[in-house]
């Protein structure tokens, strides 16, 4: 082969490189994590996990044909979530979505690589996940709840509610991050309202009754339950001892409140698990976490009826232990 034919086929090779390997990496298997803080038998959490596959198969993505899946559950346990996080890393998948601020932590903490979407997060910058909310720094990106800044809300629609309370209860879970500034944000809420607040921290399942019993006998009037998945797995039990006691309740899910709680105040988790997918999309196609945006979710108040909460609010008020309150 002459020289200025060979020079001439190797133009013509460098110049068609670039745009197959772009096909190769369009039409590869793409792999992605998800990390869930849940149990794998927890139906709410299920659904959500169920509504994100539907949202990608709709942008194109279908799982065992040009997309893997590799899903690990929590159990609610920090030592699971913790290895469950470094399982997931430990196979370089192509992004990882994340669904508490408990699983972005101790994914954080596994990778600073691999792009992280959170379906669900507190404050982003209060966290440590990033110090721009407009063009992440880190590794991390995904939907806030800004679930802190909503506490003095909640505060001030349970207290419609019950506008005699001189005492009211905050359940909450410390492992979880951004329970410790709802904590704050609420401790707050009611010193501004003259209100005494009994913080009631929980671990496990097992400490869910004897929180509530405390509550009771310190004769707080209401209580907030505060979103993490221990107590969502747990809500239809904390829901069922709450109408058992007339204790008022504020929750954060809509689907709560279809389950008999009081009232909610929170997001849409479905719709937040399909707008995740449409971040993970992006990524699979070359988007870069810098250029994905963290955003706040809309909120959402959902209660019963009028009336109901006007009658469970009449109830809890002629209890006895409403009488021993002094209200």
């Amino acid at each position: 082969m002459r020289r200025r034919e060979f020079i001439a086929l190797l133009g013509s090779a460098l110049a068609t490189w670039p745009v197959v390997a772009l096909a190769q990496t369009v039409n590869r298997a793409r792999r992605i994590g998800f990390l869930s803080s849940s149990a794998e038998e927890d139906a709410e959490a299920a659904k959500r996990l169920a509504a994100f596959k539907l949202r990608l198969q709709e942008l194109g993505w279908t799982e065992g044909k040009n997309l893997q899946i590799d899903v690990r559950f929590g159990s609610n346990n920090g030592e699971r979530i913790h290895q469950a996080a470094t399982e997931l890393t430990e196979v370089a998948p192509d992004a990882i979505v994340s669904t508490t601020s408990t699983t972005t932590r101790a994914l954080m903490n596994a990778t600073g690589n691999i792009p992280i979407v959170a379906a669900v997060s507190g404050d982003p910058i209060a966290l440590g996940f990033t110090k721009n909310l407009s063009h992440p720094t880190e590794n991390i990106t995904g939907f806030t709840t800004f679930n802190d800044t909503l506490a003095a809300k909640r505060f001030e629609m349970l207290h419609e509610i019950v506008p005699t309370m001189h005492t009211a209860a905050l359940m909450w879970v410390p492992v979880n991050p951004q329970q410790v500034l709802l904590e704050s944000k609420t401790k707050e809420a009611a010193h501004i309202r003259g209100i005494e607040l009994l913080s009631l921290p929980i671990k496990a399942a097992d400490d869910i009754s004897p929180a509530l019993a405390a509550a009771q006998n310190r004769h707080a009037a209401a209580i907030i339950v505060a979103a993490d998945p221990l107590t969502v797995a747990n809500s239809r039990a904390i829901i069922d001892e709450c109408i058992s006691m007339k204790l008022p309740a504020m929750h954060t899910y809509a689907f709560e409140t279809k389950n008999g709680a009081l009232m909610s105040y929170g997001i849409d988790l479905v719709e937040n698990y399909r707008r995740t997918a449409e971040y993970i999309d992006r990524i699979l196609k070359g988007i870069k976490i810098a250029d994905l945006p963290s955003r706040t979710n809309a909120v959402h108040a959902r209660n019963q009826s009028a009336d109901r909460a006007r009658n469970w609010y009449q109830s809890a008020v002629d209890a006895p232990r409403a009488g021993r309150r002094g209200d």
